[in-house]
């Protein structure tokens, strides 16, 4: 297992951002799980609503704000070492895109309120990818596209 991309390429991709001196980042070192029937950040937890279309992805990135920790977190998962080249492509030129045009996205008072999360996967193949916004167990938007 590796990480596709390091601090520095996250770092260098949301530079500029209002929230960066805000935001943390974690590595983890064990592959992302399965997207859709379980609420971003709780074990066990169902989502409301129908998200079983995205149990075909695995998380790649994730971002999250926390209103009871007032924190923003990056989250990247390790992948497998054959992807790894492959991942990394669409990181650089989707997924650390995406992730900052949410991260950097005009927001009334009211959204700051519970977990907000925004994860970014991939299906097995590579050839797809999805995007899934939750608000505590709710899911807020999701769209997958191919690559």
């Amino acid at each position: 297992m590796t990480h596709s991309v390091g601090a520095k390429q996250i770092s260098e991709s949301l530079s500029g951002i209002g929230i960066y001196n805000d935001l943390s980042i974690a590595f983890d070192k064990e592959k992302g799980h399965r997207m859709g029937l379980f609420v971003p950040g709780w074990n066990g937890r169902y989502m409301k609503g129908e998200s079983r279309d995205l149990l075909g992805f695995w998380r790649v990135i994730s971002a999250t704000y926390s209103k009871p920790l007032e924190k923003w977190t990056v989250n990247l998962k390790a992948v497998e070492i054959k992807n790894n080249k492959q991942i990394k492509k669409f990181l650089i030129e989707i997924g650390l895109p995406l992730l900052r045009n949410w991260l950097e996205s005009e927001r009334p008072e009211t959204w700051y309120s519970g977990h907000r999360h925004l994860q970014i996967g991939l299906n097995e193949n590579l050839t797809e990818y999805c995007t899934w916004e939750t608000h505590n167990d709710r899911t807020i938007n999701k769209k997958t596209e191919l690559i």
